[in-house]
């Protein structure tokens, strides 16, 4: 079952997101103050109106998690300036293959919508990640850059 995260599923989401990271990141420490950060933001953002974390359930237990952050920007002239940033996608590993997350993300995709968000983007270096954001219509457009501001 698909539904948004409720309070009661944060810390189950802080370790669905550590073992996301983990996998992506795997000699990279899971510092205390990270992981406060880490719980603190999932914590804040359950309900945010501007943050829609949508999970997979079966059996009681979170299997996926997909997370859409709401942006509101200067409108342009093609576009209303609302887009949703697309992170936190993962799912167990013994769920894969399933169409699990291709089903949240186009769930999320008819709430955002709704919300008049005019477009969706996302970063990836996961393989898995571009082959079904590609399969869902996702289309690689431009570079972007970016400078680290701390560290």
């Amino acid at each position: 079952m698909i539904r948004y995260a409720l309070e009661k599923d944060a810390q189950e989401l802080v370790k669905l997101r550590l073992d996301e990271q983990k996998s992506l990141h795997p000699d990279a420490p899971a510092d205390p103050e990270k992981v406060e950060a880490i719980e603190k933001w999932i914590s804040q953002s359950i309900g945010n109106v501007n943050t829609l974390i949508l999970v997979s359930e079966n059996e009681g237990k979170i299997d996926a998690t997909c997370t859409f952050v709401v942006e509101h920007n200067i409108p342009g002239l093609v576009d209303n300036g609302n887009y949703a940033y697309m992170c936190n996608v993962y799912t167990v590993p013994e769920k894969r293959k399933q169409g699990i997350m291709a089903d949240m993300i186009s769930q999320g995709e008819v709430e955002l919508r709704a919300r008049n968000v005019c477009a969706v983007y996302f970063d990836s270096v996961s393989d898995p990640m571009i082959s079904l954001s590609q399969k869902l219509g996702y289309v690689h457009r431009t570079s972007f850059y970016s400078k680290d501001l701390i560290g």
